[in-house]
C-alpha cells in the first residue's frame, strides 16, 4: 500500500548514490500516477522525444497501485522504495505523483526534480505548467464579446490547475467590469464527465442562472452538454459552453466544443529540457516555466461554423479529405478490434495461471511490448531499497532472427538478466538496453500491487498509449491481472500444503511421523497382493514396549512421548531399506518386512530391533531402560492371507512371548490362539517392573 503521510522515518533511498556511468547510459526517470491516456501519455511522449534527441533513455514509473481506476489525487502517494534511483540522473514528476518527502529524498542524493502542473510549497525545484491564465482569459474575453455577462464556472476545485483557471476566470471578469457572482460557481466532483454531469444538474436545480459556462476540463464540458441537452436546453442558445484541454472528442460533440488547447506534448518537452539543463548543472531552482495555450473556436460558444476555418479538422472538407478521414477511422477501428482481441487473450492467459506460470511472461508475446521483466520481492515487502528476484524475462525476437523462445528464464538467456537487483536498480540494464534499441519506445514500470498484496514490479518496453482512457492503460490492467494470478497461485499452494498436511494427518502418526495403523494396513495389503511373478515373502513384527504405562505414570507423558519418538528413530535406522515401521497405537509398533535379502530373516531382524530398543534412553536427567516384546507372523504360514489376519497373528505371537518372558520374541504358531486367555495375568505381573535407574 502507498503511504500518503509525510511523517518521519528512515529515508528510503539514503544509501543510493548518484548514478554512475553504466551500460544504461543517461536515463531520465518519470514519476506519474498513470502511464498513458491523452494527458499523462501526452506529457510522456514529449519527455521521450527530448530524451531521444539527447541520447537518453526514459523509465516511467506508475506510483499508484495496479488496476487503480481514474481518480483525482488529493494527497500525493509516498512510494515505499527508491525506484530506479540507481539508473536515473533526475526525475520529471507529473502532477502530485509522489509526496514532497519522497521528492526531497531524491534531491538529497543529488538528483534534480522537475514537477509538471503541480506545486509543492516546501519543495525547491523547477515547475512546468500549461499557461492556464492566457487560455482562460481568452475564453472569458470571447464569451463577453458574444454579449454574455452572467458567465458561470464549473470545475473540480481539488486540483491546482483548476483553481488557477478559476482565479483567472474571476480576474478576467473583474477586468471587464463584471463582479464575480458566487451563485455562478458550480463545483464538479472530479475532472471527468461525471463531475460535469453533477455540475450541470446543480445548474438546472438553480434555475440555470447563467447564459454561458466555462468548464474546468473538456470531460466536464462533455458531461454538462449531455445533461443540459437531455433537459431540453438549446446549446449554445440557452447556454454557451467552453471547455479546456482540446480532447479529440471535442470535435464530435453536438454542438462541437469550443475549448482551450493545452499542448501536453510541448509540456513534456519543456519538462525534459529543464531536467536535462539541471542535470548539466544549469538551473534547477524554483522557476515556473509555462507553455502557451490558445483558444480553439467551434460552435458551442455561439460562433457559426463559417467563422472558424482554423484547422483541417474543423474546416469544410473536400472529397479527398473525407476519404482520408474514412481510411483513418477504418484503421483506428481495426486497431481497436485487434487490441480488444489481444487483451481478451492476455486476460485468459493470466487467468490460466494453473496451466502456464504467468511469472515467465510468455503472455507478453501477445502484446506490443518488445521486452519485459518481472521482479518479485525477495523478502516480505516493506520499505527501502529491497531486493527483487528477476523471475521472468521476455525479449521479442528480431524479424529474421528466428523464434527462439526467450519468454522463459532458461540457460539461453544471459544470466546477468536474471540476477537479483535492488529496487533502485530496477529494471535491469538489459531492459534499458532493449528500450534503446527500439526507437520511439520507453521503459514502463508498474507495481504488481493491489490493495495489501504487493508482489513486486513489472517492467515493459513499449510505446506510449495515447488512446486508452486514463486508468485503463494496458500495462495497468496487465499488472492487476498478474497480481490476481499470483494471488491465485499462492492460494493454490496453500490449499495443496493444507491438503498434504491433511493427507499426512490421515496416513501418518503426528508424534513419530510413522505410518499410522490404517496406512500400515494399506501398505501391508499392497505387499501381500498377488503378482505375476512369485509373491515375495512378507512378514510382520508386532512390537510392544514392556511396562510403558509405568514410565508415563512415573516420569510424565512428555518423557513418554520422547521415548516413543526415539523408538521410531531406532526402528527406522535399523530397518534401512529392508522394511517399513508403523505405529499401531499407544506403545505398540508394527514392522513390515518385504525386502529382506538372503542375509536376513524375520527372526534375525526381530533380534536386531530388540537389541536396538533395549539400549538405555537418556531422558529427564536419568537413564531409562525399556525392553520390547516382539511377535513375528509370516504370510506364507498364515491360512487366511490378508493384512488384518497377519497383524492379528503377530499380535498373538507378541502376547505369547510377553506371557512367558518380557523382552522376548516368538514366531506365530496356530496353537498360540489356545493360550490367549491365559496371557493377561503374566503381562500384568510384568507391568510392575521398575523401568528406570539413576
Amino acid at each position: 500500500m502507498l503511504d500518503s503521510g509525510e511523517t518521519g522515518g528512515p529515508r528510503i533511498g539514503s544509501a543510493v548514490p548518484a548514478p554512475a556511468p553504466s551500460g544504461a547510459g543517461l536515463v531520465l526517470g518519470v514519476l506519474s500516477p498513470f502511464l498513458g491516456g491523452w494527458y499523462f501519455g501526452g506529457v510522456l511522449e514529449g519527455v521521450a522525444q527530448v530524451a531521444a534527441d539527447a541520447g537518453a533513455a526514459v523509465v516511467a514509473m506508475q506510483t499508484l497501485d495496479a488496476g487503480t481506476d481514474q481518480l483525482e489525487l488529493i494527497e500525493p502517494p509516498h512510494p515505499p522504495h527508491p525506484l530506479t534511483w540507481e539508473h536515473a540522473a533526475g526525475f520529471v514528476v507529473i502532477v502530485n505523483a509522489a509526496s514532497a518527502k519522497y521528492l526531497h529524498e531524491i534531491q538529497a542524493t543529488g538528483r534534480p526534480v522537475v514537477v509538471v502542473s503541480h506545486e509543492f510549497p516546501d519543495l525547491d525545484c523547477p515547475t512546468v505548467f500549461p499557461d492556464n491564465r492566457v487560455g482562460v482569459a481568452a475564453a472569458v474575453d470571447h464569451l463577453i464579446r458574444h454579449g454574455h455577462r452572467r458567465i458561470a464556472f464549473a470545475g473540480f476545485m481539488g486540483a491546482l490547475d483548476q483553481r488557477e483557471r478559476y482565479e483567472t476566470y474571476r480576474r478576467s471578469l473583474i477586468a471587464h467590469g463584471i463582479t464575480p457572482d458566487p451563485d455562478l460557481i458550480f463545483d464538479a466532483a472530479d475532472n471527468q464527465k461525471a463531475g460535469g454531469e453533477s455540475a450541470a444538474r446543480a445548474m438546472l436545480a438553480a434555475g440555470l442562472p447563467s447564459t454561458a459556462v466555462l468548464a474546468g476540463t473538456d470531460l466536464n464540458a462533455i458531461g454538462m452538454i449531455r445533461v443540459l441537452a437531455a433537459a431540453g436546453c438549446r446549446l449554445p442558445e440557452d447556454q454557451a459552453i467552453i471547455g479546456f484541454d482540446d480532447l479529440s472528442d471535442a470535435s464530435f460533440t453536438e454542438p462541437r466544443l469550443t475549448t482551450v488547447r493545452q499542448p501536453l506534448f510541448q509540456v513534456g518537452c519543456t519538462a525534459a529540457d529543464v531536467l536535462l539543463s539541471a542535470i548539466g548543472g544549469a538551473g534547477g531552482g524554483p522557476v515556473r516555466h509555462t507553455v502557451a495555450t490558445h483558444l480553439v473556436v467551434r460552435e458551442s460558444c455561439g460562433c457559426p461554423a463559417a467563422e472558424f476555418p482554423q484547422s483541417q479538422a474543423d474546416a469544410g472538407r473536400s472529397a479527398e479529405t473525407l476519404r482520408a478521414e474514412g481510411r483513418r477511422q477504418y484503421r483506428e477501428r481495426t486497431q481497436l478490434q485487434l487490441a480488444l482481441s489481444n487483451q481478451y487473450d492476455i486476460s485468459l492467459d493470466l487467468l490460466r495461471s494453473h496451466e502456464e506460470d504467468p511469472r515467465q511472461l510468455g503472455w507478453l508475446r501477445r502484446t506490443s511490448a518488445q521486452a519485459g521483466c518481472l521482479g518479485l520481492w525477495a523478502e516480505a515487502p516493506g520499505t527501502g531499497d529491497q531486493a527483487l528476484n528477476i523471475v521472468g524475462y521476455f525479449h521479442r525476437p528480431q524479424p529474421g532472427v528466428g523464434e527462439a523462445d526467450e519468454t522463459r528464464p532458461t540457460a539461453e538467456v544471459p544470466a546477468a538478466r536474471l540476477a537479483p537487483v535492488k529496487a533502485s536498480g530496477f529494471p535491469p540494464v538489459a531492459i534499458l538496453q532493449a528500450a534503446r534499441a527500439e526507437p520511439g519506445s520507453l521503459t514502463f514500470v508498474v507495481p504488481v500491487r493491489v490493495g495489501d498484496r504487493d508482489w513486486g514490479l513489472l517492467a515493459t518496453v513499449d510505446r506510449v498509449d495515447l488512446q486508452a482512457a486514463t486508468g485503463r492503460e494496458s500495462i495497468n490492467q496487465w499488472a492487476a491481472l498478474l497480481a490476481g494470478a499470483l494471488d491465485y497461485q499462492a492460494v493454490l499452494r496453500t490449499l495443496r500444503e493444507q491438503e498434504e498436511r491433511l493427507r499426512a494427518s490421515a496416513l501418518y502418526d503426528h508424534l513419530t511421523e510413522l505410518p499410522n495403523r490404517a496406512h500400515f494396513l494399506q501398505l501391508l495389503a499392497a505387499a501381500m497382493a498377488p503378482r505375476p511373478e512369485r509373491r515375495p515373502d512378507v512378514a510382520v513384527l508386532f512390537v510392544d514396549l514392556d511396562g510403558f504405562k509405568l514410565i508415563n505414570d512415573t516420569f510424565g507423558h512428555a518423557v513418554g512421548d520422547q521415548i516413543l519418538v526415539q523408538v521410531a528413530e531406532r526402528l527406522r535406522a535399523e530397518l534401512g531399506g529392508h522394511g517399513t515401521a508403523g505405529r499401531f497405537g499407544g506403545d505398540e509398533f508394527l514392522v513390515l518386512l518385504d525386502a529382506l535379502d538372503n542375509g536376513h530373516t524375520p527372526v534375525a531382524m526381530a533380534q536386531r530391533l530388540q537389541s536396538a530398543l533395549n539400549r538405555p534412553y537418556r531422558l529427564a536427567g536419568r537413564q531409562i531402560t525399556v525392553t520390547a516384546s516382539i511377535g513375528v507372523a509370516l504370510a506364507h504360514d498364515t491360512a487366511t492371507a490378508d493384512a488384518d489376519s497377519l497383524v492379528r497373528d503377530a499380535d498373538t505371537a507378541m502376547y505369547w512371548a510377553k506371557s512367558r518372558n518380557t523382552g522376548s520374541q516368538a514366531v506365530f504358531q496356530p496353537s498360540m490362539h489356545d493360550g490367549v486367555l491365559t496371557r493377561l495375568p503374566a503381562e500384568v505381573a510384568e507391568e510392575g517392573r521398575d523401568p528406570g535407574s539413576g
